[in-house]
């Protein structure tokens, strides 16, 4: 399956709050049920590190944040191109390039799928200037997963996370991408990572470190 190009519906600026709202929803729902956002959950309880300060890069409406808040005792911020009303701090930054919050973890949900390679390296590294520690987690593309997404949940979603949903799948980076890009982006840092892909490719996960000399530095 060749990664297409193609821009999802939400990614323009002009979508309607209650479209825009109704949608961000449904993915909330589909991270829950998926496991996505208890898998965010679980690798930061795992750090062995105090963390006091979490940043949502490319958070929507910061549902996930909100969710990860009320779990954990921590400081939550989120940072999105165009950022939705929300109930948490959201900041209007670009990600890829614009100085960030500084925190302990940062983590991206799906958003990876929305970068170029180029782009998507330069996002690991300016987040390492700011964190030192970066989770990402997205879609792999293959077909087992489009195919599972069409059966069990398109039936269940508003129109928008039908389209951008496909899209999205059919946009994602394989795992030997993922890693080769990620590899790309820490060369000459002492930054490590280790990548997870689960059943049925349900998801990927980077788990990046960034050693505290390099961040800044990168």
């Amino acid at each position: 399956m060749l990664r297409q190009q193609r821009p999802e519906i939400l990614d323009a600026a002009d979508v309607p709050d209650h479209l825009a709202r109704r949608a961000y929803r449904d993915l909330a729902r589909i991270h829950w049920w998926l496991g996505d956002t208890a898998s965010i959950l679980r690798e930061i309880r795992r750090d062995r590190l105090p963390v006091r300060r979490i940043l949502d890069v490319g958070c929507g409406t910061g549902a996930v944040l909100k969710y990860i808040r009320g779990k954990l005792d921590v400081e939550v911020l989120g940072v999105d191109l165009n950022p939705r009303p929300g109930s948490v701090s959201i900041l209007k930054a670009d990600a890829v390039r614009d100085r960030l919050p500084c925190v302990d973890v940062a983590y991206s949900m799906h958003l990876g799928h929305h970068l170029s390679e180029p782009d998507l390296i330069a996002l690991i590294r300016n987040v390492g200037r700011f964190s030192r520690r970066f989770l990402i987690l997205d879609l792999v593309r293959h077909p087992l997963p489009l195919a599972l997404f069409r059966l069990f949940v398109a039936p269940l979603v508003c129109r928008i996370v039908v389209v951008d949903g496909q899209t999205s799948i059919r946009r994602s980076y394989t795992p030997a991408e993922l890693h080769r890009l990620t590899s790309e982006a820490l060369r000459g840092s002492a930054g490590t990572f280790r990548q997870s892909v689960a059943p049925v490719y349900a998801r990927q996960l980077i788990d990046i470190s960034y050693a505290p000399l390099a961040r800044g530095a990168i």
